[in-house]
């Protein structure tokens, strides 16, 4: 090989690896995507706990059509951390939408971390806990549970633990959500039918002392329970439309034969 050739040989060999490197930097990147509506008074108090977590890159918060002060609150917050961007809708677009607007300003980190805008007791521990497994790839996507917050948050996550809003994924994957299927609160669904349909590896990570309040809180009784009638409602559109029926009833069927296939009758 003539040294001309030695010569092209090294500078490619050294763009390739100059390029896996800046892949393996992009993968590490961590986005935190937090959607807002309503959060004055708490918004600002999560945005004051992620000020010491080294581990984000970036943290979008989208105010979607906020009536109170969560959009100011989130500029304020702005200001004492560089890392954090605010992203308005002009009105209220619904939480699906939200996200994908803080989605598409994150593009470019290889992970997103997705939080609710009201958490209380959440810190710098739980987020290393949601993210880890992600950046080790030991899963797809990780599903934050509350426990020892407060009863009525942690029997929700036990009841229904796909329904949480806190969670970790691998940014390559956002591609294969249905997001028709996550247009108002069916953001969730969407994300656990995907990873069904899909077969991520998920990974359950409890998060001690964290809850959040209910909706009957902050919209006071009558509102609150209308609104929670129209997030069950839009969690039923979502897994209808993204596929769920098709993937639970024949894994319903292939449980039953198991269950009963031993049964004799007379």
């Amino acid at each position: 090989m003539s040294e001309m050739e030695m010569n092209v040989k090294r500078k490619t060999q050294a763009a390739r690896g100059a390029a896996n490197t800046a892949r393996g930097s992009l993968a590490r990147r961590v986005a935190c995507v937090i959607p807002a509506y309503n959060e004055s008074g708490r918004v600002g108090n999560v945005l004051a706990g992620l000020r010491s977590v080294d581990r984000l890159d970036s943290i979008f918060v989208v105010d979607d059509g906020s009536l109170d002060g969560t959009l100011d609150e989130a500029r304020a917050a702005a200001t004492r951390d560089p890392r954090v961007r605010v992203l308005h809708h002009d009105q209220n677009r619904g939480k699906g939408a939200t996200v994908r607007t803080g989605l598409s300003a994150a593009a470019g980190a290889g992970a997103i971390l997705l939080l609710d805008a009201d958490l209380e007791g959440f810190g710098p521990t739980h987020i290393e806990n949601l993210v880890e497994p992600i950046l080790a790839d030991q899963a797809e996507m990780t599903l934050g549970l509350f426990i020892g917050g407060k009863w009525t948050t942690d029997m929700s996550h036990r009841l229904a633990p796909w329904l949480s809003g806190q969670r970790c994924l691998r940014s390559e994957l956002l591609h294969r959500i249905d997001w028709a299927a996550a247009e108002g609160y069916g953001i969730e669904t969407a994300l656990t039918v995907a990873a069904l349909q899909y077969g991520w590896r998920v990974q359950r990570v409890p998060l001690p002392g964290v809850w959040h309040p209910p909706s009957e809180y902050h919209r006071g009784l009558g509102e609150g329970i209308r609104n929670r009638t129209r997030m069950y409602l839009q969690i039923a559109r979502a897994f209808y439309r993204a596929g769920g029926l098709q993937w639970i009833f024949p894994r319903l069927r292939d449980w039953l034969r198991r269950t009963y296939s031993g049964w004799v009758v007379g």
